[in-house]
């Protein structure tokens, strides 16, 4: 079985996460590279969902490393909020994922009832290969794609 990955749609998941003292700042605000990582474990669950596993690709020489990262601060979280990550891969190539991220504070609220939306942002992920000591870039191996064309496995 051959897959495209222009034939593989991306569903939305969340990840809940809670504020702990260890992301926070002297005043008690997330301190902003903390969001990058929120943005790392999402997608590592992400890719879970998928029934891929970060040992399993290395195991299979496949790596996604980060080829450019954004991130937009929208209002800051603070210690003890109840965040929720949406996680999604609206783009993708041939040798690359594009994963976007939504954070949410459950227990705030904005102006409109809604939960308060802390900040957002992209990683761009290419996949490559290691060889000889140096990781070049590669096509998204067809297993990897046949496990993403398969759906994430809590909707199976």
């Amino acid at each position: 079985m051959s897959v495209r990955i222009e034939d593989i749609d991306f569903p939305v998941c969340a990840y809940p996460y809670r504020v702990c003292y260890g992301d926070t700042d002297a005043g008690g605000v997330v301190y902003y590279a903390r969001y990058l990582e929120m943005f790392e474990r999402a997608r590592g669950f992400y890719v879970e969902e998928f029934d891929l596993t970060l040992v399993d690709m290395l195991e299979k020489n496949c790596l996604f490393v980060c080829r450019r990262a954004e991130l937009d601060y929208l209002s800051p979280a603070r210690l003890g909020d109840a965040l929720q990550i949406k996680t999604w891969i609206p783009e993708k190539g041939r040798s690359y994922l594009t994963f976007y991220y939504e954070i949410l504070c459950e227990n705030r609220r904005d102006d409109e009832n809604q939960p308060l939306r802390i900040a957002s942002g992209v990683t761009k992920m290419a996949c490559c290969k290691e060889n000889n000591g140096r990781v070049a870039p590669c096509r998204i191996p067809e297993w990897v794609l046949e496990r993403f064309a398969a759906g994430p496995k809590n909707q199976k």
